[in-house]
């Protein structure tokens, strides 16, 4: 059957003659829009599937959209069976470049890594290991540093980010930041920028900075904000007389305050912090009308309150928060050079070992397509000679890198093609900058709009996936949040979403809001505390039973069916300390469930255990992962026998209590013992995988661990520990001291590794909301809902944006005290917008599933 598509898709799929942006709100068929863009090309034009460059998120997504593309192929060359160019291209799609970023950058460097001298036989680094190295490294940096540190800068840094007794916040703050600069084409040209912008000579206004400029902006979007409510405020004081002799001069105080604190802001900061605005107080009036008496107060309350929060703002004058910025600077332009320093030594330590990071495939892929001013190379011309268009999958979530490789591939652009929804954009938090899109959805007209050969945008609105019910139910909360201040994009008719599908008819179709009485709940600060976690829990787990109870009927193909357990999902911000509540009440309504990897499979208890051997075996005088062991289901010592071993033996470590044990004739003791020292006589001769093994084999550990509750979990687990420490054996930790050393370095730093995909079979899908993406439910249940929004990032010791640079705390000398420096306050509240409207994204994605 020829596939059939609508105007909007039509117009995308044939779209020719430059740049082309699509904005495909969820569940508008991207995917599909994108085959067909690129089999009309070849069916239509002659093109051949190996011309095109197809960049996708995810492996997954990679390998998903070939199938897609061979299953549309095959199709074709069923109404056509002779045609030999599509014969061709079913053969040529499994050489088709349809593959992630990394992918992509990894296949040029090895073809053309002779341009920067490059060993084509790197290897790629395991996230564990870089992380070690990086620590390595930063320890010999700051050891040279320290060599040197009487009167230079770098005793001012520390003195000044330093906080206890050791420079464990030092250390935090370099690699994070150096971790957040490879998000820019040049790292080392944007540090060089932004110690420069600390400089301050010949600034004697804080509003000339560009923190100061944008916080005295913010401000005055406020001030005009409530001037326009107060505006309301005197329309309806003038409805009553008494309310008009009563307020009324006041309210026009306010107004005349508020123009007076806008005309200084013109001037600057000074001029601005001059002009304070009065409230003074409100007359007696008594005869007045309530309801506009009440109307107005709260108006002015409201406006009262929030003008304080500005005077706060201005309480210290240039003079002060430019000499704060001074008293920093050194400190901070310091601290870029210690960044550039330790990025320059990380680099020669992977270039020792012939190992690259993922950052480093795209920098490197950067520097050999670009000269200098950001001129193609010859190398560049030649692959851009390859390539008849780019396809870019996900766009939304590419960063500053990412988008100067395709610009340099497609001659800035003219042949790109890409295809994204920023608002669902959720992964700033992996250095994603969805300003690029938004910043082309801004620029380019409209498809109908453009010239020939300009950039143009068009719009997919139309949603396939979900009931009408659904989409009224998103088009109403994100009609009424969604904008470019709380948003970074309004929700315009454009960002609509329209049906496209078609259902048969459902007896309950609606979107269900539930709410749940917390009140008489005893709870401590934390919002999300134990009751309120297990309370949503409860009802969680009650509400999906009695869904499955009445067979709550699902769309499948043209019928209803009633649910199953794997048709609803429950959805979560991050499940976290939740998920244990979670699973435990949907275990007492008998609700079967599995999980998509959002737990550390290092938390469970039978890798915990897998590694408390692996450490015993290479030192059993540890007692920690020694009695971890002992009282593990595969020893089974209980507490009391423990307790009796060193009772019998007070001095010593617990091996040698052990040891004294079986010497006594203690057969258990004893058994134990002579298992240990076999596995300790093997492990010079076995690599860290092969010993794992042989503990999995000689303890029964995948048997015991498996014929336990959420068994073929536990054991996908301790495979997945298999793998892990394969993969440390290939990165060249074989060892099993390097391989112990490693990992619990790696645990000592907060490092964890996300569990398997999840446990295979039926059940209620359980996960995090980032873990949804892209992925749709017949029912969702979206939890944690009241939980406050996470402002760990706004109180970290150096603030970190990608265009307004670093916000640091300064220090007063004297009295040991930090406060927020200019820079500071400007980058949080940068960072506050954008987290705000990441949440409100993470909403939208949540919301689509359904």
């Amino acid at each position: 059957m020829a596939v059939q598509l609508t105007r909007e898709q039509a117009a995308v799929v044939r779209s020719r003659g430059g740049q082309l942006l699509v904005s495909a709100a969820a569940g508008s068929g991207k995917t599909f829009v994108l085959v067909r863009r690129l089999l009309d090309r070849v069916l239509r034009e002659g093109h051949h599937l190996d011309e095109f460059l197809v960049i996708t998120f995810t492996r997954a997504a990679a390998t998903e959209l070939r199938g897609k593309i061979l299953a549309a192929l095959r199709e074709e060359l069923s109404r056509n069976p002779g045609n030999a160019h599509l014969r061709r291209q079913a053969t040529l799609v499994y050489r088709a470049q349809i593959s992630t970023i990394h992918a992509f950058c990894a296949r040029l460097l090895r073809e053309s890594g002779g341009v920067l001298d490059l060993d084509p036989d790197f290897r790629l680094a395991e996230e564990s290991e870089t992380d070690l190295l990086r620590a390595q490294t930063l320890d010999r940096v700051l050891e040279e540093a320290y060599a040197d540190l009487e009167g230079s800068e770098f005793a001012a840094l520390v003195d000044t980010l330093s906080a206890g007794r050791d420079d464990s916040r030092l250390r935090e703050i370099v690699l994070d930041i150096h971790s957040r600069v490879q998000s820019h084409p040049d790292p080392e040209r944007w540090l060089e920028e932004q110690a420069a912008a600390f400089r301050l000579e010949g600034i004697t206004d804080a509003a000339r900075t560009r923190w100061g400029a944008l916080l005295l902006e913010d401000a005055c979007e406020r001030v005009r904000y409530w001037r326009g409510r107060m505006e309301e405020a005197l329309e309806l004081v003038l409805l009553d007389e008494n309310l008009a002799a009563a307020y009324g001069e006041n309210v026009r105080e306010t107004l005349a305050g508020m123009d007076a604190f806008l005309a200084g802001a013109a001037e600057g900061w000074d001029a601005a912090a001059a002009r304070a605005i009065p409230f003074t107080r409100l007359k007696p009036a008594r005869k007045a009308d309530p309801a506009l008496k009440q109307r107005v107060t709260g108006i002015r309350d409201g406006c009262k309150k929030q003008m304080a929060k500005v005077a706060e703002r201005f309480d210290s004058g240039s003079a002060e928060l430019l000499g704060d910025l001074a008293a920093v600077s050194g400190p901070v332009r310091e601290l870029f050079r210690l960044v550039g320093r330790f990025g320059a030594a990380y680099q020669a330590a992977k270039a020792r070992r012939r190992m690259l990071d993922f950052n480093d495939l795209e920098h490197l892929t950067v520097r050999a397509l670009t000269g200098p001013g950001g001129a193609p190379t010859e190398l560049a011309l030649r692959w851009r000679r390859q390539f008849t268009e780019v396809l870019v999958d996900e766009y939304q979530d590419t960063n500053a890198v990412q988008n100067a490789i395709f610009d340099v591939l497609t001659d800035g652009g003219k042949t790109l093609f890409q295809v994204g929804d920023v608002k669902q954009s959720i992964y700033r938090f992996r250095l994603a900058d969805p300003g690029i899109f938004l910043d082309k959805y801004a620029r380019f007209p409209r498809g109908e709009e453009a010239a020939e050969g300009e950039p143009r945008t068009l719009v997919l609105s139309r949603n396939f996936r979900s009931r009408p019910s659904v989409l009224e139910a998103v088009n109403f909360v994100f009609e009424h949040i969604m904008t470019p201040e709380f948003g970074e994009i309004a929700y315009t008719d454009d960002q609509r979403l329209y049906a496209g599908g078609t259902f048969p008819d459902h007896p309950e179709d609606r979107t269900e809001l539930d709410v749940i009485d917390l009140a008489r709940l005893e709870t401590g600060e934390d919002e999300a505390s134990v009751p309120r976690d297990e309370a949503e829990a409860n009802f969680v787990a009650r509400r999906v039973r009695e869904l499955l109870d009445e067979g709550f009927p699902v769309t499948e193909g043209d019928t209803l069916c009633p649910a199953r357990p794997e048709d609803i999902a429950i959805l979560h911000r991050s499940p976290g300390k939740a998920l244990r509540y979670l699973t435990l009440a949907l275990d007492r309504e008998q609700v079967p469930w599995q999980l998509a990897g959002d737990e550390d499979f290092f938390s469970s208890t039978e890798v915990r255990v897998a590694l408390s051997f692996l450490q015993i075996v290479d030192n059993p005088r540890e007692d920690v992962p020694l009695i971890a062991v002992l009282r593990s289901p595969v020893c089974g010592f209980t507490g009391d026998q423990l307790a009796l071993l060193r009772a019998n033996c007070r001095e010593g470590d617990f091996y040698t209590c052990l040891r004294h044990g079986a010497e006594r004739g203690d057969g258990e003791s004893a058994a134990f013992l002579a298992r240990l020292e076999e596995l300790r006589l093997l492990a010079p001769d076995l690599t860290a995988p092969q010993l794992l093994w042989r503990i999995y084999d000689r303890t029964g550990l995948l048997g015991i661990f498996g014929a336990m509750p959420g068994g073929q979990r536990r054991q996908e687990n301790l495979l997945a520990f298999y793998d892990y420490a394969c993969a440390c054996q290939r990165a060249g930790r074989g060892s099993l001291f390097a391989f112990v050393r490693d990992l619990r370095q790696s645990l000592e730093r907060g490092g964890r590794l996300p569990g398997v995909p999840g446990r295979q079979g039926s059940g209620v899908h359980i996960l995090s909301i980032h873990k949804s993406k892209g992925l749709e439910y017949p029912v969702v249940v979206l939890s944690g809902l009241a939980r406050q929004v996470n402002r760990a990032d706004e109180r970290a010791p150096m603030l970190f944006h990608q265009t307004l640079g670093v916000g640091p705390r300064g220090l007063d000398p004297e009295l040991r005290v930090e406060f927020p420096t200019l820079a500071r306050q400007a980058v949080q509240l940068k960072l506050e917008r954008e987290m705000k409207a990441e949440e409100l994204r993470l909403l939208y994605v949540a919301m689509t599933r359904a």
